[in-house]
């Protein structure tokens, strides 16, 4: 019985294998970083041509491919890299055909329908613009986006993966970068570039997270294809959407270029959140201020022939410097002014003017009260914030022979960012709580595209990749507590005050690690062609380690639900006060104020 129930379920599951690969294979038969030319050669009255010869020729490399019609005038070409062919076709007794400027895109198949004329007569056809292929062959939900759109539609800090939202069912999923398809959490996306998984393990996000400017510079791109909904299963483990990236190539010719981008906010309005409380003389006045905000994105691209028709280059550098210096608030722009200095002055025991009965003093003096005052206020204003990263990618793109193609391409990125772990215009956080953020990036990409025979073809892949991201506090501003050794230095505890800001090394500090992770995957696809039927085989080895390091609120943390507790501590922390003093709510004693600690 066990072999029977065995011999079934291998039976049942080859067959499910078998309907998969027909299924999707009649309609898939490009890679995740090729396209594909597909059509039927016919006569004049409409009649099938079989064996017929159609050559198509890559404009840029001068590679060609040469394939045979079969029994029904159909013709496939797989596996084809994104760019501008030609395409020729002869047949015994029929005059030649040829048409220019096929242009083929990632993930499309180009349908071309060839009709032959007698011997003597000419066909010609020349496309002159470049349109957008429509996709009429396959059942997915796919939008291209090509060289024309990057380089032409206007984009708010060149993040190139923003013109994802140019495609349908796509919106903003919240206000740090990702991107919802179909109402689906952006964290359920699928990233890939050149076939590599460009995806973070550890955050579900885009690898390098999206709080860096971006991971592949937009000059780099050729193309990227949208992927929303039902693609094949070699996009897959997505339940959102899939954007496959495709970066350029080097070709015969010499091509490149350079760019630079400053954006200022001098000519902006100023935020209307942006405030900063001073405090002279126990007066407060709360005034505007508008904080620069100055970037700078320049770089440039080249490619070319190192040896014409067999191997090319293609170089990207790109680097952005930003200075958009952080400004630190209280929550209530008052808050200075909830300090009860009536309370806290009041000799120590004795009766509070004015209060009901009960009230006591704590017997602090105005001097005291008023120094903290002013240490509380030097924890807001502007602090000095930057963002500073560079990217480049070099790519080698070399036509060993007719049959084979090897192609590798390193990207690198290396981001750091004084003061940027917060990148809001306004934060509750003291000037020295912001968080020095950096971000590593390494990502090697090999592909090897074989072809063994007229109706197969191989392409394998192999990516390293590293994504090493980490954070650490900021040296403290003097007057804040040191009561902790970190990596970092000397630091002090995480303090809290309910209306007013939070400072110290916050409860995220200190991030070593978070994560280091790598990478290693290998696949491999085949392509069979057979017929009307196109079948494909595979298998994808996606081996990732994440290390962490992030020993969370390590130098200890304090909450104090209102401004007269922590004044009773701060000043015990300067000048010891009578152990019986008390605190502002509460039975505590002085010392033991705050409502919360983690110690």
């Amino acid at each position: 019985m066990t072999k029977n129930i065995f011999s079934s379920s291998i039976r049942f599951f080859m067959l499910a294998v078998f309907c998969l690969a027909l299924g999707i294979g009649q309609t898939f038969a490009q890679s995740t970083v090729t396209g594909g030319i597909r059509g039927t050669v016919t006569d004049a009255q409409g009649a099938v041509v079989p064996n017929a010869t159609v050559t198509i020729t890559n404009t840029g490399t001068n590679q060609t491919q040469d394939i045979t019609t079969d029994e029904d005038g159909g013709y496939r070409f797989s596996n084809l890299q994104p760019g501008v062919y030609s395409l020729k076709t002869t047949a015994s007794g029929f005059a030649q055909f040829t048409q220019e400027r096929v242009v083929v895109e990632v993930g499309q198949v180009t349908p071309i329908e060839v009709q032959l004329g007698l011997t003597g007569q000419t066909a010609n056809v020349e496309v002159t613009a470049e349109a957008p292929v429509i996709n009429t062959n396959s059942q997915d939900f796919a939008t291209n986006i090509n060289q024309t759109s990057i380089n032409e539609l206007p984009i708010n800090g060149r993040r190139a993966s923003n013109f994802v939202l140019l495609t349908p069912a796509t919106v903003p999923d919240g206000t740090f970068g990702l991107i919802s398809f179909r109402g689906i959490s952006g964290l359920l996306n699928n990233s890939t570039v050149d076939g590599g998984d460009n995806n973070q393990a550890f955050q579900s996000e885009e690898r390098g997270r999206t709080r860096i400017g971006y991971v592949i510079s937009q000059s780099a791109i050729r193309e990227f294809q949208v992927n929303t909904s039902n693609y094949s299963a070699e996009y897959g483990r997505s339940a959102g959407g899939v954007v496959n990236t495709v970066t350029k190539s080097g070709t015969n010719e010499f091509h490149g270029d350079l760019f630079e981008y400053y954006r200022n906010n001098r000519f902006g309005a100023r935020n209307p959140l942006a405030f900063q409380t001073i405090l002279n003389n126990g007066v407060q006045t709360i005034v505007g201020l508008k904080p620069v905000d100055v970037r700078h994105q320049f770089g440039g691209t080249i490619g070319g022939p190192i040896i014409k028709d067999k191997l090319f280059f293609f170089f990207s550098y790109d680097q952005q410097k930003r200075n958009f210096p952080g400004l630190a608030i209280f929550s209530n722009l008052n808050f200075l002014n909830t300090a009860d200095t009536l309370l806290l002055t009041t000799p120590l025991g004795q009766q509070v003017p004015g209060r009901p009965p009960g009230v006591l003093g704590r017997g602090l003096t105005a001097a005291q009260v008023n120094s903290t005052l002013t240490f509380l206020n030097s924890l807001t204003g502007e602090t000095p914030r930057r963002q500073d990263q560079k990217l480049f990618l070099p790519k080698i793109d070399w036509q060993v022979n007719n049959n084979n193609l090897f192609t590798v391409s390193y990207n690198r990125l290396r981001a750091d960012s004084p003061a940027g772990l917060q990148t809001q215009a306004t934060n509750t956080f003291g000037r020295r709580s912001f968080g020095d953020d950096f971000v590593d990036v390494d990502s090697l990409n090999a592909r090897l595209q074989s072809t063994i025979s007229t109706n197969i073809l191989n392409e394998a892949r192999f990516q390293y990749s590293r994504d090493n991201e980490y954070a650490f506090s900021q040296e403290p501003l003097p007057g804040e507590p040191l009561t902790a050794m970190t990596v970092a230095g000397p630091r002090s505890p995480s303090i809290n005050i309910t209306g007013g800001l939070t400072f110290g090394t916050t409860a995220n500090f200190e991030r070593v690690k978070f994560p280091d992770e790598t990478r290693y995957q290998l696949a491999d696809t085949v392509t069979w062609t057979r017929g009307r039927h196109t079948f494909k085989f595979g298998a994808d080895f996606n081996h990732i380690t994440d290390d962490i390091e992030n020993l969370r609120s390590q130098t200890g943390s304090y909450l104090y639900p209102n401004i007269n507790d922590f004044i009773i501590d701060y000043v015990n922390y300067q000048t010891p006060l009578a152990t019986t003093t008390p605190c502002a709510t509460g039975n505590l004693r002085v010392g033991r104020c705050s409502s919360g600690t983690n110690l």
